[in-house]
């Protein structure tokens, strides 16, 4: 009754719990997003209907909200994954919506033994960590559909400064404030260079070839989209997974995980 009853106010009531808000747009864009929302919200928007979206590193739920833009009138259904609960409540009443308090990675895994799990977006922004974004690939990618996006936040951290909104307003990004993270006694690589390495990359720019589309905006704190045009192994990329999981599961530990 409960599930009947909250199905039919969002039903009734779609334009006040479903669809953003000029004000509240603006506010993602003045926020940590920046003006790469724009770019983010017509890729939810080019997808159109009966879709399943993905969101790693919900945290308390900004761009789990953009992919719940017109999802119930889409038929469009999104996932957030995040291991640390914070996020915002009233998200969890969305009927569209899926929280897993997990891991990104045996998240990824887990679904993945569902053939027919084929997410049309999948938003990646959990730890900021090479290698962590290099093990959310390897189980996230395969199961992106082509034409599919995967969209990256957090990969133009070099020299950037946080905005005056932020609780680190003045000074350079990461835990250090020098432009990247340190856990465990350890400076981790930012995401940007996962990216590069996992789709042998360069440098992230323009780029097209027969299996992505890349668009890179180093504005804000930096997105990229890549978009799959045929299905390719990536991870072949990567000269040794072992090391690479291995100093993931040292990062873990800083987590208490």
């Amino acid at each position: 009754m409960l599930n009947f009853l909250i199905n039919t106010l969002f039903k009734k009531k779609s334009k006040m719990f479903n669809v953003l808000s000029d004000k509240q747009i603006k506010e993602l864009i003045d926020g940590e997003l920046g003006i790469n929302v724009i770019r983010f919200m017509e890729i939810v928007e080019s997808m159109g209907i009966n879709n399943t979206f993905v969101d790693l590193g919900v945290e308390t739920g900004r761009s789990s909200k953009i992919l719940l833009n017109n999802a119930i009138e889409k038929n469009n259904h999104v996932i957030g994954v995040d291991p640390i609960p914070a996020i915002d409540p009233t998200l969890l009443l969305n009927p569209n919506y899926t929280y897993v308090n997990a891991d990104s990675v045996s998240t990824g895994e887990n679904y993945g033994k569902d053939k027919s799990f084929t997410p049309s977006i999948i938003f990646v922004d959990s730890i900021h960590a090479k290698e962590q974004v290099l093990c959310e690939l390897k189980s996230w990618w395969p199961l992106l559909k082509v034409n599919g996006w995967i969209i990256f936040h957090d990969t133009a951290w070099k020299g950037y400064i946080h905005k005056a909104n932020h609780p680190c307003a003045g000074k350079l990004t990461g835990n250090t404030a020098k432009g990247y993270d340190t856990y465990g006694g350890i400076d981790w690589e930012t995401p940007d260079f996962a990216v590069k390495e996992f789709f042998g990359l360069n440098e992230l720019g323009q780029y097209e070839d027969k299996f992505i589309k890349v668009e890179h905006s180093a504005k804000d704190l930096g997105m990229t989209f890549i978009q799959k045009k045929r299905a390719n192994d990536f991870s072949k990329y990567i000269a040794n997974w072992k090391i690479v999981e291995s100093r993931r599961n040292t990062l873990l530990k800083s987590f208490g995980a």
